[in-house]
């Protein structure tokens, strides 16, 4: 399943480091690591400070939790698992949303949101790229047109959205909210 080279730049970093990496689709029995990669996407800044929330409270948020409420009950609803040697490693998905039930990076009603998280045992590994590609591939294969996120400026993962083709729509406090034409 995994679709790469789709970013500039790209390079199998699997190959290069020697990692044993499977990206998958989700499976129902992914929905309590789903949940954790959301708290580590949302709170990944408190998370590296010491001072973030317990999980449950953090993801409990009305505005976090949109982000996968009923999931999988929503047209478009998809995401992609990264395993290392057969351990979840990462996440990344796409969902619609409207106006009046949005998460950052919503555009508009028409557009997939992304969100992602690699697990910070993982990271600096490919695994995020290899899941944003991943996704991009779906999206091309469904006919979606637009895909859309907000990152903060300090995050790291801005680098990777670029080299992906995201581009800038609008910066937000101190994030980037960004757009990729399919």
């Amino acid at each position: 399943m995994l679709a790469l080279g789709i970013c500039q730049g790209d390079t199998d970093l699997r190959a290069v480091l020697g990692i044993k990496m499977e990206i998958r689709l989700y499976q129902d029995k992914d929905m309590p690591f789903l949940t954790h990669m959301l708290y580590e996407a949302v709170y990944w800044r408190s998370i590296a400070q010491g001072t973030n929330p317990p999980i449950d409270e953090g993801v409990s948020v009305p505005s976090v939790w949109q982000a996968l409420e009923n999931w999988g009950a929503r047209a478009g609803d998809t995401a992609v698992i990264a395993l290392k040697d057969s351990a979840r490693a990462g996440a990344a998905w796409f969902r619609y949303y409207t106006a009046s039930r949005s998460i950052r990076g919503y555009i508009d009603d028409s557009t997939l949101v992304v969100v992602l998280a690699v697990h910070r045992d993982y990271r600096r590994l490919g695994i995020g790229l290899q899941l944003v590609e991943q996704l991009i591939e779906v999206a091309r294969v469904e006919g979606i047109q637009r895909l859309s996120l907000m990152v903060s400026n300090d995050n790291h993962a801005l680098g990777l959205y670029q080299k992906c083709g995201f581009e800038l729509l609008d910066e937000v406090d101190s994030s980037s909210l960004m757009v990729l034409q399919l």
